[in-house]
């Protein structure tokens, strides 16, 4: 790793190292950069010519991926490598009219590992308090904007009976929020902080949890337009808030897609989509208007075990429905471009700040990710093979992951369910 000490950088961004003086009205040039590869943070030193002397008149990217500009001298610049830009990156300055590329790329080393922070491995009892020795069976989870851990869980005493509690990582703490509730997936409102968790009580049934309440559960009823059909039942398992309109997003196993109002709690038909099961839907920062919807095996119309999406902005969404994974009824497990992919009872589906979308793939005892490029990538686990270990990429082991939580800073938690615990993902 390089050390720069020998460029001294004024609050402004300005170098003092006064190598060079930029003409705007002449172009720029790039000559090469120092080291070829490295991880996230990793310092690089971008040598050319004719290059601004003010980090803030510089744009520097790695693949598509924007990266810090720490300072310039006009003939060097120094960046610090972004967070997941792919493994081979293109490296691109913009300065002034002028937009270059390196012809050689930067090698880029991701490191991914896991490590267990709740949950004992018993998922008979549900047991509050210290998180090494708290006994629970996570199902599902989300994380809202101040790091809460919200999980729901299914445990067998005494009636199999949900419940809904709250992860403590600072002061090492599993909570119970409620007991014996019909929860299934949390979702958390980017702004607010309000966790919605459906339940199939009733047909507009949901749980909301404010956290200027402390979380106190409190049961809502989406009021259903009139002279519309309804759903013959209240099966509704995953929630996701569209941060663009603030409206609460839901979809019926008899394929009713809707939005609430969290204000008023009116709720409106959004589209039609094919019948079954669905346990994950998320909105990319990357594609405003598009929802993902993982597809369990029960998916029908061709659309089992996959991931399908739909525009909610266009005026007939249902045109938009496009199934994304390969049409693999039965499920299976291959990385690559997402229109071979194969995914086997994929859960909970949740996007991060940089558009990669993580899925727990029950079924393939894995969690995968899909790049804002569309490839879709094992991240940890062994496909096929379950099981419980923490560490790296060859080591790690899930059994059944049903949840994916991501947080503001990018740590995707894991609600593996099969082993009773939560685990939590550091990816640099």
């Amino acid at each position: 790793m390089i050390a720069f000490a020998g460029i001294l950088v004024s609050c402004g961004g300005q170098s003092d190292g006064g190598e060079g003086t930029y003409d705007p009205d002449k172009p720029i040039k790039l000559l090469s950069f120092y080291p070829d590869s490295g991880k996230y943070q990793e310092q690089v030193m971008l040598v050319g010519e004719n290059l601004p002397t003010n980090a803030k008149d510089i744009k520097v990217y790695f693949n598509q991926r924007p990266a810090a500009v720490i300072g310039s001298t006009g003939k060097r610049i120094y960046v610090q490598a972004p967070r997941l830009p792919g493994d081979t990156c293109a490296i691109s300055v913009v300065a002034g009219k002028d937009s270059l590329t390196y012809p050689d790329p930067f090698y880029y080393h991701a490191s991914v590992t896991v490590a267990t922070i709740a949950g004992n491995g018993n998922g008979t009892v549900l047991k509050e308090g210290d998180l090494a020795e708290s006994q629970f069976a996570p199902r599902y989870i989300c994380v809202d904007k101040d790091g809460n851990i919200f999980v729901t869980t299914r445990n067998i005493d005494p009636d199999g009976y949900c419940h809904i509690c709250r992860i403590d990582e600072e002061n090492n703490e599993l909570i119970i929020i409620a007991r014996d509730v019909t929860s299934n997936i949390p979702a958390a409102d980017p702004e607010t902080g309000v966790v919605t968790i459906s339940t199939e009580t009733t047909i507009g049934s949901y749980y909301s949890l404010d956290p200027r309440e402390f979380w106190a559960p409190r049961i809502r009823e989406a009021k259903w337009p009139e002279n519309v059909p309804r759903p013959a039942n209240g099966w509704k398992h995953c929630m996701v808030v569209n941060p663009d309109d603030g409206y609460i997003y839901t979809r019926y196993y008899y394929g009713q897609l809707v939005k609430i109002n969290p204000q008023n709690f009116e709720l409106e038909v959004v589209a039609s989509t094919p019948q079954g099961d669905s346990y994950g839907m998320t909105f990319n920062p990357l594609f405003p208007g598009i929802l993902f919807i993982s597809m369990w095996s029960n998916g029908g119309s061709g659309y089992a075990n996959s991931i399908f999406s739909l525009d909610i902005n266009d005026p007939n969404p249902e045109s938009t429905m496009k199934r994304l994974t390969a049409a693999i009824a039965s499920g299976g497990h291959r990385d690559g471009p997402i229109a071979t992919a194969q995914f086997r009872e994929p859960s909970q589906i949740f996007c991060d700040a940089d558009g990669n979308m993580y899925v727990a793939d029950s079924g393939n005892h894995c969690i995968r990710r899909i790049t804002p490029e569309m490839m879709v990538e094992t991240t940890l686990g062994m496909p096929g093979s379950s099981g419980w270990k923490d560490g790296g990429k060859e080591d790690a082991l899930f059994s059944r992951p049903r949840g994916i939580g991501i947080s503001a800073d990018g740590t995707v938690y894991v609600a593996d369910n099969g082993n009773n615990r939560v685990r939590k993902m550091s990816i640099n």
